[in-house]
């Protein structure tokens, strides 16, 4: 998988004790048939939401999130001393939502990588959201001042709930723990979210690669999205994109059809979620919860700015505490939660592509969200502004941009204004970052108080800048040697003129890379011809006739423009549009990571079973050990299962291209492994490990 870079597996020889392998205990199981049919409808609602940890799920998250510390385990009662009781559904709660991440974690612990705090009041008919950033600074209690992560690997909930309680002065009745490992599978099963892409969006940590425009992701790709902090904001950028992954997950994904697979759904969120509330509190709640819009919810992130501890080695975020305790109280109130709040709509005329130095004139509609009132004039006047950012260093290069007035005397909380905003473009040609951003003369920008700033990419005064969308016409699943269709529009934001004639024409390609290794499979595919001349600002539809590898795998698509003889978009900065690409049966990721191989050399080649062992790593197979074989008259490599482990060997069967599969019995007695599957390597054994 491409998400995240995973430490790698001790390989353990048949000499050494038994890996770890954690038991299955046994699970309590709900019938879907006799549940309420709003229950069975709220599952799904809360499925996506519980694995995600999107900041906007309000309360949804904390109902059926609760389900599953019954089925998986019992509450310590440690936990539950700390935890605020609470006396009827219809009381105001407060639940503690953690997102859980062990994958690179140096113990089992894990991290705690989203932290949320949900206040719900169904007698009032609404529900508030407010995240923590994991790097704030914060007490902790016993451990001194440290990331409010930390406070998770030191005590797990425990110590979180005391944390966070005195953090914000909250009383918490309840916590929710999430492991992402569902993620991705319950996003495929979903079949995918929809996404626009403002700026180019590079993280090789988290496995994100996303040029600007539309954009349909699996369950890989919205993990990438939603975990990387590669932006300028940091974690508060993570939090944001979160946000709106969820928000277009309930718009695009909640209806009858997905009604059919609630089981399985179901299924996914007990084995990832830990919680104190069993299912018959869950649906005490429910029938509240089905009052509830998204008007009814709202989301904030505590103010904090970013700094640097322990002699500028560790980055950290200093929370604004005295804000932070006003803005929970004000959610326990009902009122606005932050001070300072804003939704922008409706942006006009501010381009993807300019000039250097020169003056644009745009427009957007602004909401004030917040608890205070904005002037125009008087000692501490409100304007809108903005800031440049060096897209490749992320430095600021304009800070305090052109101020804009606002078109009234004063803006009270819930008005919303049409604003004309005067942006100057930087001097010097190049990628940016422009922000727009609020800000309260004198005291503060918006931005400082946990208000994200409407960002947008512009290239100035670039040759080779340009924007795809493939209309959703690439399928995610195909054949081996299959030949489809699709239709990608192009834009031009650069300063190059695109001919669709001569030698120096510009045509739209595309290449194919193996998903997981990052690897070329095919460069300069397949081509298709612009439909026209592009100038820029202009766009127009390319139709392509692409042919799938012959190879079943997971692949990467990549489209990419070309100048003829000159270069590739790529070559210049232009990130491709890439879509995931199933070719013939797929790898499910779930299995090969529980599956534990034992590998022999049966044909002699020396290295081949340290290259079968590499390969198969790559696809996270865990590898017991590597051996000789008794000889090395092995023609095709043997796929040896133990019973009850087909499913184990089908999937690593997947990967590889010769082979022949079947039950262990006692001919292979001299072969026996504690292993999943026994590998035996033949003389084809380079067929298997070719990408």
């Amino acid at each position: 998988m491409c998400i995240f870079r995973r430490k790698k597996q001790n390989i353990v020889s048949e000499y050494e004790s038994e890996p770890k392998v954690l038991g299955s205990s046994v699970k309590r199981k709900t019938k879907f048939g006799k549940l309420p049919r709003y229950a069975r409808a709220l599952i799904i609602v809360f499925s996506v939401i519980i694995v995600i940890g999107g900041c906007a799920a309000g309360y949804f998250f904390y109902y059926i999130s609760s389900t599953n510390k019954t089925l998986n385990s019992a509450t310590s009662s440690e936990i539950q001393s700390i935890l605020a009781p609470i006396s009827t559904p219809q009381s105001p709660v407060t639940v503690l939502i953690l997102g859980r991440d062990t994958r690179d974690s140096e113990n089992e612990i894990g991290r705690a990588d989203t932290i949320m705090v949900l206040h719900l009041n169904p007698g009032e008919n609404r529900a508030a959201l407010l995240s923590i950033p994991r790097d704030t600074l914060v007490d902790i209690p016993g451990h001194g001042k440290d990331k409010i992560n930390d406070a998770y690997a030191f005590g797990g909930e425990e110590l979180m709930i005391k944390t966070v309680s005195n953090f914000l002065n909250a009383s918490i009745n309840h916590y929710v723990t999430i492991d992402f490992d569902g993620f991705i599978k319950l996003i495929d099963e979903l079949g995918g979210v929809d996404i626009v892409v403002d700026r180019p969006l590079i993280d090789p940590k988290s496995g994100a690669s996303f040029s600007p425009g539309n954009h349909h992701l699996t369950g890989e790709q919205a993990l990438a999205y939603t975990r990387s902090r590669s932006t300028e904001l940091g974690d508060i950028g993570r939090i944001q994109r979160q946000q709106y992954i969820f928000r277009e997950l309930f718009n695009q994904k909640l209806n009858l059809k997905t009604v059919s697979k609630i089981p399985y759904y179901f299924n996914i969120l007990v084995e990832n979620t830990h919680t104190d509330l069993d299912l018959v509190t869950i649906l005490s709640y429910a029938k509240e919860a089905l009052s509830f819009t998204s008007e009814n919810i709202s989301v904030a992130i505590i103010p904090s700015r970013p700094d640097w501890i322990e002699n500028g080695t560790i980055s950290v975020q200093i929370p604004d505490e005295e804000e932070s305790k006003a803005m929970w109280e004000r959610i326990i109130l009902g009122h606005p939660i932050s001070m300072y709040g804003l939704k922008y709509s409706n942006v006009e005329n501010i381009p993807e592509s300019m000039g250097e130095n020169e003056f644009y004139f745009g427009k957007l509609k602004i909401k004030n969200t917040g608890a205070v009132g904005w002037n125009r004039g008087g000692e501490n006047p409100f304007y809108l502004s903005y800031h440049w950012l060096d897209f490749e260093t992320k430095k600021a290069v304009v800070f305090d941009g052109e101020r804009s007035y606002m078109p009234y005397d004063s803006i009270k909380p819930g008005q919303e204004a049409e604003f004309d905003i005067k942006i100057l473009s930087p001097p010097q040609k190049g990628a940016y970052i422009l922000q727009i951003d609020m800000v309260h003369e004198g005291k503060t920008w918006f931005s400082y108080q946990g208000v994200p700033p409407l960002e947008k990419y512009v290239a100035v005064n670039v040759l080779y800048a340009a924007r795809y969308n493939d209309n959703g016409t690439t399928p995610n699943e195909v054949l081996p040697g299959q030949k489809f269709e699709t239709k990608v529009t192009v834009t031009n934001t650069g300063y190059l003129l695109w001919s669709n004639l001569g030698q120096k024409r510009v045509d739209l390609g595309v290449h194919w890379y193996n998903r997981d290794t990052r690897e070329v499979v095919v460069y300069d595919s397949d081509s298709g011809e612009l439909p026209n001349n592009i100038d820029r600002n202009e766009n127009g539809t390319v139709t392509m006739l692409i042919t799938a590898p012959d190879k079943p795998g997971r692949y990467v698509l990549a489209y990419d423009l070309v100048h003829e003889t000159v270069t590739w978009f790529s070559h210049k900065g232009v990130i491709p549009l890439e879509i995931d690409v199933n070719v013939g049966v797929t790898l499910d990721r779930t299995i090969a990571k529980k599956t534990i191989v034992m590998i022999y050399n049966g044909c002699g080649i020396k290295g081949s079973a340290t290259d079968f062992q590499d390969y198969i790593k790559k696809y996270e197979f865990k590898v017991k050990g590597i051996a000789n074989a008794e000889n090395y008259n092995f023609e095709k490599t043997k796929i040896i299962y133990k019973k009850g482990k087909q499913q184990n060997a089908e999937q690593l069967a997947l990967i590889l291209s010769s082979y022949e599969v079947e039950q262990y019995s006692s001919k292979w007695s001299n072969y026996y492994s504690t292993a999943d599957v026994i590998v035996i390597l033949g003389k084809d054994y380079k067929e298997n490990i070719q990408q």
